[in-house]
């Protein structure tokens, strides 16, 4: 039986609990790829590995902090994707810009999961039925169709190096891209472009909200962003773009990445 919405989100709210027990108490270390963990990264993964295998022992499961991934049990098809913290450069830092995440795969399409905000109280959810939510209330963004002085956009904190960006407005950078991608389904920016640097963690929850709030996500081509392609840990093969339609096709011609 498929674990109920409630479940999920119970879950994820310990998550972020355990986290805030570790914040302003941890130590900062690098890993291979030069990105930041923390002793609070292991200990969330822990806890959400073990909290989710024990609500579907069959599921597969996928985490960031996993160096194996385990495939679901031979006749099941769904799997858990875990960004135990994400943003955790900005949590050792003492920033609320981060998030634990979780999405429930059937095959490769994303049907459930949610991420917390524990410092902001934002959570994050959707399901395959019904609109996407932040707490109680759907996901309803007015996206803009162009850019404008006025436009607010969320790019990656390197953008001034590894992209050639033409745009009016603003661009912030607050490095977690869970949480900022949730952010642009809320409409709370047009639109976000970010380097080729993600995973499936990253991107398969954003995917689910998106598509229930009526946005889109893009590779800089135009071509969607294929989670199956995904599935063996690899990162994207190029640049990411995620918003309303219009703009996002606006964002591409006059973003350009220099890789």
């Amino acid at each position: 039986m498929t674990p109920e919405i409630g479940e999920i989100l119970r879950v994820v709210e310990e998550a972020g609990e355990l986290a805030l027990l570790y914040s302003g108490k941890v130590s900062r270390s690098l890993k291979a790829d030069l990105s930041v963990v923390s002793e609070a990264d292991a200990a969330v993964e822990g806890f959400l590995r073990l909290a989710l295998t024990g609500l579907a022992p069959d599921y597969g499961y996928i985490g960031e902090e996993t160096e194996e991934s385990r495939p679901p049990a031979p006749g099941e098809t769904h799997a858990w994707v875990v960004d135990a913290l994400d943003g955790s450069r900005a949590f050792v830092a003492g920033l609320p810009l981060w998030t634990p995440a979780v999405c429930l795969l059937d095959g490769h399409r994303p049907v459930a999961g949610a991420a917390l905000n524990p410092v902001t109280g934002e959570l994050f959810w959707a399901t395959a039925d019904g609109p996407a939510r932040v707490g109680d209330e759907p996901l309803e963004p007015a996206y803009p169709t162009a850019l404008e002085p006025t436009t607010l956009l969320f790019g990656p904190t390197n953008h001034h190096r590894t992209f050639d960006v033409d745009v009016p407005g603003r661009i912030y950078c607050l490095g977690a891209p869970i949480y900022q991608l949730c952010l642009v389904a809320r409409g709370a920016v047009g639109g976000m472009f970010f380097d080729p640097a993600l995973n499936l963690w990253d991107l398969a929850l954003p995917a689910l909200l998106l598509e229930k709030a009526g946005g889109v996500l893009v590779y800089a081509s135009g071509r969607p962003v294929d989670l199956a392609e995904l599935a063996g840990r690899d990162a994207v093969p190029e640049p990411i773009f995620a918003g309303g339609a219009e703009l996002v096709a606006a964002m591409r011609e006059r973003i350009r990445y220099r890789g």
